[in-house]
């Protein structure tokens, strides 16, 4: 059983790993460019606060596999995701804020807890870290966490991050593909690098994958 479950996760994987954009130009910078460039980026993406995400998502839990569609609309510390597909081809909805959290199912039963999290995995089975993933969307460790483990790749990006999660086995992120969104669909006056690709990983237990189709801001959303 265990075994089909590995052949079922890595073709999942094959099929929604498929999509390209255009790739980044590639330039090499020494450690300390790195490192400068790094502060630079973490002080704009920081800035962010209202986004929009359209993707999919593969998370296995043991030998539980869930693969999902993902639309996630970020304001501030307000947020609404639609996970649509894995639970009897129906929608879930997860709503909240800093002060609470609610989910609605596809058969419009509201259900209310203090954190994504708990909400998720009690009433879908999904083990998810929503509340960090709202960071790492953005190519960025968790700000209030003073025990990040970062390595960064030649270009000033995050290449992967490492957090011990109190006690019990740390989360360890890879972001492995960004895309350069241009000027005109960000809003900034630059050009801006977000990820497009994130593998997350708990011990040998918990795995999500992340692929975003979509990136949307006030300025490029309806």
């Amino acid at each position: 059983m265990k075994q089909f479950f590995t052949v079922l996760f890595s073709i999942s994987l094959l099929l929604i790993l498929s999509g390209c954009t255009a790739p980044v130009k590639k330039v090499s910078f020494n450690k300390s460019e790195s490192h400068a460039i790094w502060q630079q980026r973490q002080q704009t993406l920081s800035t962010i606060q209202d986004w929009h995400m359209k993707g999919r998502m593969v998370v296995v839990n043991g030998i539980e596999l869930w693969s999902m569609d993902v639309d996630w609309k970020q304001n501030g510390e307000q947020f609404i995701i639609y996970l649509a597909g894995p639970f009897g081809a129906g929608k879930v909805q997860l709503a909240g804020s800093a002060s609470g959290v609610l989910l609605k199912n596809s058969d419009d039963q509201v259900f209310y807890a203090d954190t994504p999290e708990e909400l998720l995995l009690e009433h879908t089975g999904v083990a998810m870290p929503l509340s960090l993933l709202r960071f790492w969307m953005l190519g960025l460790p968790n700000p209030k966490a003073s025990n990040n483990q970062e390595k960064l790749d030649a270009l000033g990006r995050l290449k992967s991050l490492s957090l011990v999660n109190n006690g019990d086995a740390p989360w360890d992120i890879k972001f492995l593909r960004y895309a350069a969104l241009d000027k005109q669909s960000v809003p900034f006056s630059k050009q801006v690098e977000l990820p497009e690709k994130i593998f997350i990983n708990q011990g040998s237990e918990i795995k999500v994958r992340v692929v975003v189709g979509e990136w949307l801001f006030d300025n490029s959303s309806s």
